[in-house]
């Protein structure tokens, strides 16, 4: 959303918003990732369950969504079986096999796996038994990671009050034994299916006291047992998940914490290790000890704003899992008054009683009926607004829009098109609205015409499945990279250029190119230094990926810099110059999208031939004067901000002009849209006062 911008009326604010909204698709361009284009789902559709049942597979099924995490693994059954933590059975024979797995994330309690002085080598012996003769493969997980947030269960580890120095020790050790458990498995061609994870970190307040929290956390980690992880595990949650502020992530926040781990190991290792977002979501706050509908909802809002960041990175991500959970029976007990978990997706059909009668599911329900078809080819899209996200895939005949608004405010977008849909059949339109204090909004509608925009309420998301009578072509491919450079956590000094660059940048057909710039900086610093650009100087944007943050104790985001494609070069240097001190440039990424044959851009949205309305404001009547039109009949349409038409008339174009009554209207702003044979003219806003 727009930051430190300032309007005399309520209309003006929306019209200027609206008027900045534009989503561009080109189903025709195949669109890359890295080597990546087909969406793959079990990456990113999943549960925080590992359970079977009636219900459960009803669900994995109708909804295409894969298991994704659950508590157990070679020290909680140790534990179990003799009573105590660094005390494991007798070891079985086995054969040499490799064992085969199955896709999900066994991890642990802390509690069942560590001690204050474990012998950690014992420890990893013991895993690579357990994995190898203990389970078969219903039991034995692709992704093991080892401890559920460690790091904040340290003080549990030792006596007192707390003690820097003790926490150090024992996050030290913690890690030691990542890395003895995660070297071992990898050394042992048995589990060669087996993928180590870790540290699940549920802190990640990077840039706390000058990213001490960073030194003492995930970059300990890494420096120590971060060559024997497959993945970085690390849990991202608007609102507070076991310590620190209270603050949204989605949007900058989030991105800067990936980019962050990306850069810092692509400076060890030369290549960024893979990220596993072991739980993400929001933390409801203000509802009650008692199970609610609405509270459960609210983590709705962010698991679809973080998806959208997580989809974008899809070369560096190995898999991500909603903190969703399944029935959490559990939790049903007379201390918790027989009530739900907050985070379920089935609740009993009782709520109160001892015993579930039967399970019907929660809203949590709506994330995964609003993506379960969307599947295929990534296509390019571009907005013009970074709080509204885009993705888009194409699958034979299909076209899939997502959209979602990290804004805090209403927005209007515009949907054009780089070619005329033809043959288009119908649009399945899917919207999720969440609201705080009333229950949440899913609704499945279908409509023969494309909608030309879309009206989204805050944190709204929308899932467009456009359906054609023949499969949709391919007759461009874009190739989005992203460099990096080992330059981190760059001290800011008054006036003191901090300089970056970047080599061997593929360069042929350059359409797109983007600078990611994090930030960590107090909220009365500039984010606004001079940056040149291999010698010409690039505005940099006051508008980013979700809110200002100013509820929390400093900035730390990621600004997103266009650059024009002409100024990318193979080598590229890049010149920051802050004019005060204080605070960190955390991570430099440049994006750099290819295409295989120059782009063309035609547009369904014909700004040429556009309109003229007046007045606007309008009280009584509103006129439009055609500009460049010709021909005989169109269709004049105007929509209320939900999309309904609420008039509709023929106009002869050669008439030039058209008058409407309008003062029957509410007040408010509305869409005036002009549909001719092949194209539609750009929608204007008016507003009626």
């Amino acid at each position: 959303m727009k930051k430190n911008l300032y309007f005399f009326s309520f209309f003006v604010v929306f019209n200027f918003v609206a008027q900045q909204n534009t989503v561009t698709v080109f189903p025709e361009i195949k669109r890359f990732i890295g080597t990546v284009s087909e969406l793959q789902r079990d990456k990113f559709f999943n549960i925080h369950y590992n359970e079977d049942g009636a219900e459960e597979n009803i669900f994995y099924n109708q909804f295409n969504v894969t298991r994704g995490r659950g508590f157990w693994g070679p020290f909680s059954y140790a534990n179990f079986k003799m009573g105590e933590v660094g005390v494991y059975p007798e070891h079985n024979n086995g054969n040499t096999s490799v064992r085969q797995v199955s896709r999900f994330i066994g991890t642990e309690h802390p509690r069942n796996v560590f001690k204050d002085g474990i012998d950690i080598n014992i420890a990893a012996d013991w895993a690579v038994e357990y994995f190898k003769n203990f389970v078969d493969v219903a039991e034995r997980p692709k992704y093991y990671e080892m401890m559920n947030e460690p790091f904040v269960k340290s003080g549990d580890f030792y006596s007192g009050n707390f003690d820097a120095d003790k926490e150090d020790a024992i996050r030290t050790q913690m890690a030691n034994m990542f890395r003895a458990v995660g070297q071992k498995i990898q050394e042992t061609p048995e589990l060669s299916n087996i993928k180590v994870i870790g540290y699940a970190g549920a802190y990640p307040e990077f840039e706390r006291k000058d990213f001490e929290q960073w030194d003492k956390n995930m970059k300990l980690f890494i420096d120590i047992a971060g060559n024997y992880m497959d993945a970085l595990s690390v849990h991202l949650y608007d609102g507070i998940n076991v310590t620190g502020q209270n603050s949204i992530r989605s949007g900058s926040n989030s991105e800067a914490i990936l980019d962050l781990m990306e850069t810092y190991t692509y400076s060890k290792w030369g290549s960024p290790k893979l990220l596993a977002i072991s739980e993400y979501g929001g933390i409801e706050q203000g509802y009650g000890d008692d199970y609610s509908d609405i509270a459960n909802a609210q983590s709705l809002k962010s698991m679809n704003h973080m998806m959208f960041n997580f989809l974008d990175r899809t070369e560096n991500i190995e898999i991500v899992i909603p903190f969703t959970t399944g029935k959490a029976a559990w939790h049903i007990t007379p201390e918790n008054n027989y009530q739900p978990y907050s985070a379920v997706l089935w609740k009993p059909t009782n709520i109160g009683q001892p015993n579930p009668n039967g399970w019907e599911y929660t809203p949590r329900i709506y994330f995964y009926d609003l993506w379960k078809n969307v599947k295929g080819e990534r296509v390019v899209i571009k907005t013009s607004n970074p709080d509204i996200q885009v993705q888009a895939f194409k699958n034979t005949n299909k076209l899939y829009l997502a959209l979602s608004n990290l804004a805090r405010s209403f927005q209007i977008v515009d949907l054009e098109f780089s070619s005329i849909l033809t043959n288009l059949d119908h649009v399945n339109i899917k919207r999720l609205k969440i609201y705080d204090n009333n229950e949440p909004q899913f609704s499945n509608s279908i409509q023969n015409n494309a909608p030309s925009f879309l009206s989204l309420i805050a944190d709204e998301t929308v899932v467009l499945e456009y359906a054609f009578s023949s499969n949709l072509p391919t007759n461009n491919t874009s190739r989005a990279v992203k460099y990096y450079t080992a330059k981190h956590l760059q001290t800011i000094i008054a006036n003191q250029t901090l300089d970056f660059s970047f080599s061997n940048v593929h360069k042929t057909n350059v359409e797109f190119a983007t600078l990611r710039f994090g930030l960590a900086r107090e909220h009365n610093r500039s984010k606004q230094p001079i940056l040149i650009f291999n010698g010409t100087q690039i505005a940099v944007p006051t508008n980013w990926k979700g809110y200002d943050q100013a509820n929390r104790e400093s900035f730390f985001g990621v600004i997103d810099i266009d650059i024009p494609k002409n100024l990318v070069k193979n080598q590229n240097t890049v010149a920051v110059t802050f004019p005060d001190g204080g605070g960190r440039v955390s991570s430099m990424i440049l994006s750099v999208e290819n295409f295989d044959t120059v782009l063309s851009l035609p547009s369904t949205i014909d700004e040429e031939l556009s309109l003229q309305i007046m007045p606007n404001p309008v009280t009584d009547f509103l006129k439009i004067k055609y500009n460049n039109l010709d021909g005989n009949k169109a269709n004049l349409k105007i929509f209320d901000l939900k999309g309904s038409c609420i008039h509709h008339q023929k106009v002869n174009l050669n008439n030039n002009e058209t008058i409407i009554d309008v003062k029957n209207l509410s007040k408010g702003m509305y869409i005036l849209n002009l549909e001719l044979s092949d194209r539609v003219v750009k929608p204007y806003k008016f507003i009626k006062r």
